[in-house]
């Protein structure tokens, strides 16, 4: 039994609230980093609800836009994982307000 579309994007909507939170509230860099990719598995889970829904059957454009950004994803938060290790060796922090401090 499939559920309703419905559901699914207010899903996608809840992860993205939660990926916001997660970006407003947290001061570690990894956690910042795991807040944005929350809100990009957001948008691909919405366009993976309405690609599968269309009105003329599944769109594999929608599908081939979300398995190309998630490949691009995995590239960005590969490069933004090994600039945090960088970041961590260098000033021993991944504190944000510390290193804001650093620059002035």
């Amino acid at each position: 039994m499939a559920l309703s579309p419905t559901v699914y994007t207010i899903f996608a909507g809840l992860i993205f609230v939660i990926g916001i939170y997660t970006l407003a509230t947290k001061r570690n860099i990894i956690k910042q980093l795991i807040g944005i990719e929350l809100m990009i598995n957001a948008a691909h889970l919405n366009f993976v609800v309405f690609g599968a829904n269309s009105p003329g059957g599944i769109d594999p454009y929608a599908l081939a836009i979300v398995v190309l950004s998630m490949a691009a994803g995995a590239a960005v938060i590969t490069v933004g994982a090994l600039l945090v290790i960088n970041v961590y060796r260098v000033y021993g922090t991944m504190d944000l307000e510390v290193l804001r401090r650093l620059r002035r």
